[in-house]
């Protein structure tokens, strides 16, 4: 088994609706970092899987209201980190197809908070 990670970050706004006092309340925005780890026991050209294609996937959240995606909005999903590592992690698994595992995905709101997701293990 070979593993890799991608760092990569996006760009968007939101807004949450949680029924405490928040400033996330309000529209705001972050520039999010993402890692994504992944690994495969069979490597493909040599690569477990090409970087651009995990890039592509965070890129499609680049500059959008995250409250406006069919991922978010069609649940009516809350916009926060640990929802967007959940909904990227599934995004990045139908990505990458059944050779390559998704292991784990770290999405930092800020310097200083960060939610992480990991595969389950069997």
């Amino acid at each position: 088994m070979i593993s890799i990670s991608c760092s990569c970050h996006f760009d968007a706004a939101h807004q949450l609706h949680v029924p405490f006092e928040s400033p996330c309340n309000r529209p705001h925005g972050h520039r999010y970092d993402v890692e994504i780890t992944a690994s495969s026991a069979q490597l493909e050209h040599g690569m477990v899987v090409d970087f651009n294609v995990l890039r592509g996937v965070v890129d499609e959240f680049d500059h959008c209201d995250l409250n406006e995606r069919p991922e978010f909005a069609a649940d009516e999903l809350q916009t926060t980190a640990e929802n967007i590592a959940c909904v990227l992690a599934a995004k990045l698994q139908t990505a990458v197809g059944s050779r390559v595992s998704i292991d784990e995905i770290i999405v930092r709101e800020t310097p200083n908070s960060l939610a992480r997701w990991r595969k389950e293990q069997r």
